[in-house]
Formats: structure tokens, C-alpha cells, sequence
């Protein structure tokens, strides 16, 4: 039976995919956090590598999630040629899912709670990312023994400024792609906050 047979007002449903630990825990604690009156199910592939997190990302559209999202740390893939065409043409393929990039890292995103502004500043890899991250999260680590002790999503939403971090990414995401030289470090994450503002209209 479909999801939405024979009610207009069907529940939403978005199915997020991480290629981690560190994706799947924060969308899990947000979905536990807010309480959604829709679906956000996170997910993991069973290997870490671009068509694995595309393959299970294109069941979750076979399976009738309204939205299914990507979330792709860029470091693994800049710089490599041959990575990077193949990322082109899987984008290019599977159009309905929604690709989300952050350059290095996802941590990069966390990151943006606590940047007063947009910065040109690069970070070249999460050890750089890291070392920044916990001047505001000193524990940080991207472990299941971090992840049980602390709510990521409530760690930043509590000591950081959402808001601010997800105009930061809109405007970091313009700027990576009029001037990729000089803006390097960036994420789309503002596109999943854009998917949860229109559906909770």
C-alpha cells in the first residue's frame, strides 16, 4: 500500500544518508529532539563509498520516501579526477535525490554554529575541522563513545546559533560557486532545512 493512499494529508517522510557514524547520529538526534510531525529516518550504507550511499539512497526512492538526501563529505572526492567525474554522472543520473555537500566534512556544517560570519578560511581535511570544532565542543570525536554521551544536535542547537549557521551555509554555498578559489570550505546543509520549513508550513 502506498504511503499516501487515500489521504491528502499523508505524514511526510525524509530518508537521509550519511556515508558514517557522525551523519547518522545527528540526524537521529534531531529527529529525536524535535519530534517532527513528519518522518526523518536516517540511514547508513553498508561500505563508506559513493555508490553504496547512492544505491541505498535510490531504494529509499523506490521504497516512496517523499525526499531522500545524500549527505557527501567532498574531501574524499576533490582532487581526484576520476572521483569526481563519477560523482558528476551519478548526480546527473539520479536526479531526484537531493545531493548535499560539505568540503571537507559534515563537521564543517557543526562548525558553522559558531562562525560569526561567512569565512574564506580553508579547512583541508576533518582534522582541520576538528581542531577548530573544539574550541566550542572540546570533547569532540567522531566515536560511538562521544555520540552516546553527547546529543550532537542538542550540543549545537543549545551552545551554537542554528539560524545564523544555516544562512552561513546558503551564503558559503553562493560564494563556493562564483569564487571556488577563494572559497573552498562550504556545505549545502541549508537544503535540508529548506525541505523541513516547507513541509512544516
Amino acid at each position: 500500500m502506498s504511503m499516501r493512499h487515500g489521504n491528502r494529508k499523508a505524514r511526510k517522510s525524509i530518508a537521509i544518508i550519511g556515508e558514517g557514524l557522525t551523519e547518522y547520529r545527528y540526524v537521529d538526534d534531531m529527529r529525536t529532539t524535535e519530534r517532527y510531525r513528519f518522518s526523518l529516518v536516517p540511514g547508513i550504507p553498508k561500505h563508506p563509498d559513493l555508490d553504496d550511499i547512492v544505491k541505498l539512497a535510490n531504494e529509499r526512492i523506490k521504497a516512496g520516501y517523499d525526499y531522500v538526501l545524500c549527505l557527501i563529505d567532498m574531501d574524499v572526492i576533490e582532487g581526484i579526477r576520476d572521483k569526481m567525474e563519477h560523482y558528476r554522472a551519478l548526480k546527473k543520473r539520479y536526479s531526484k535525490i537531493i545531493f548535499v555537500e560539505s568540503s571537507p566534512c559534515t563537521e564543517y556544517w557543526f562548525l558553522m554554529h559558531f562562525m560569526p560570519r561567512p569565512s574564506s578560511k580553508e579547512y583541508a581535511n576533518y582534522d582541520a575541522v576538528a581542531q577548530e570544532l573544539k574550541k566550542h565542543i572540546p570533547n569532540y570525536d567522531k566515536t560511538e563513545a562521544f555520540f552516546n554521551k553527547t546529543h550532537i544536535y542538542r550540543e549545537l542547537t543549545e551552545k551554537g546559533d542554528m539560524e545564523r549557521a544555516i544562512a552561513l551555509s546558503r551564503e558559503l554555498d553562493k560564494l563556493h560557486k562564483t569564487d571556488p578559489e577563494v572559497y573552498k570550505s562550504y556545505s549545502q546543509m541549508y537544503k535540508l532545512f529548506d525541505i523541513i520549513k516547507e513541509i512544516t508550513k
